[in-house]
């Protein structure tokens, strides 16, 4: 009897592990080939790390995309994220790419509920933000004019949080699996207008931040607070900036099933864009790599983030 209860509880933790393999394991993307510069700057009496990626023929008046990681996470990671589709684009469209890191992994972004420390600590992101764009005009001649972020997660948030708190820094904002907070969640100082080109992209399969609206949590841990849908997020930039909608349209070509679609509300004032992927998760639409199984399904296409680029910099043209 004995050795038939071994049995079953040795065969039980190997389909354990099994499982947890399949929904855990995602093979680590690689580094991008070209060469980062690793910085820091003194904001509120701490030393904040970032990298920065300049383009090899660098060109005074130089654009420049910041890009905040999610939870738990750092530039570097970040980078092997998104860097190979946004770095080629850097490259060719002359852009300045940072990857900042986060205190102790999170950046302290508008959600009133969030526990982890940058938030209770009130760490001042927004000021690393502009200490960051202060070196880089000095140093690389950039165009303070031509500032844009984007992120995941908590990064997305983040980057929300310079669009509602700082639209003289950012000119256009890019939120991926990061919808706005819901009006007993925000915590930010919202200025009379916000940035004027945003983009929100969003899966409706998110396991973490709910298409629909609602609670944000981590698989039940970790409450975040609650959020706006997916489409109130993008409606409300919208009619803060007086914008009116067009007819929705498809993104690209189905991949793996998975197929992507945009809303667009935009006039003379500026431009807002929320792109749906169908079945999608908590993940980068891009072409390089997989995320763990568990946080849903990857739109593995680039086609995404390269239109992503194009709305943000639409005041460039």
């Amino acid at each position: 009897m004995l050795k038939r209860l071994i049995s079953v509880f040795a065969v039980l933790i190997v389909v354990l592990i099994a499982a947890a393999a399949y929904f855990l394991y995602a093979p680590k993307p690689a580094l991008p080939s070209g060469p980062a510069e690793a910085s820091t700057v003194e904001v509120g009496g701490r030393q904040r790390h970032y990298l920065v990626i300049t383009p090899a023929r660098l060109q005074a008046g130089a654009s420049v995309l910041l890009v905040f990681h999610p939870s738990l996470s750092s530039g570097e990671d970040m980078r092997r994220m998104v860097g190979s589709a946004l770095e080629g684009i850097a490259q060719r469209e002359n852009v300045v790419v940072v990857y900042p890191d986060g205190y102790e992994g999170h950046f302290n972004d508008c959600r009133r509920v969030a526990s982890f420390s940058a938030r209770k600590l009130n760490i001042d992101d927004v000021g690393f933000s502009k200490r960051i764009i202060e070196r880089l005009a000095a140093e690389k001649k950039i165009d303070p004019e031509r500032v844009y972020a984007m992120g995941v997660s908590n990064g997305g948030h983040m980057a929300l949080r310079l669009a509602l708190e700082a639209p003289e820094l950012v000119k256009g904002v890019a939120a991926i699996a990061a919808n706005l907070p819901a009006p007993d969640n925000m915590d930010c100082k919202v200025a009379p207008s916000p940035s004027r080109f945003i983009e929100f992209v969003e899966g409706t399969k998110d396991p973490i931040n709910p298409y629909g609206g609602g609670q944000v949590t981590l698989f039940g841990f970790g409450n975040r607070g609650n959020v706006l849908s997916a489409q109130e997020s993008a409606q409300w930039f919208a009619h803060r900036l007086g914008l009116a909608a067009t007819e929705p349209q498809t993104l690209g070509k189905e991949v793996s099933g998975i197929s992507a679609h945009q809303q667009d509300w935009r006039s003379a004032n500026g431009h807002v864009r929320l792109v749906t992927i169908e079945g999608g998760g908590h993940t980068v639409p891009q072409a390089s790599y997989r995320s763990m199984r568990i946080l849903g399904a990857t739109f593995q296409s680039d086609s995404v983030l390269e239109s992503m680029w194009q709305l943000l910099a639409e005041n460039n043209h």
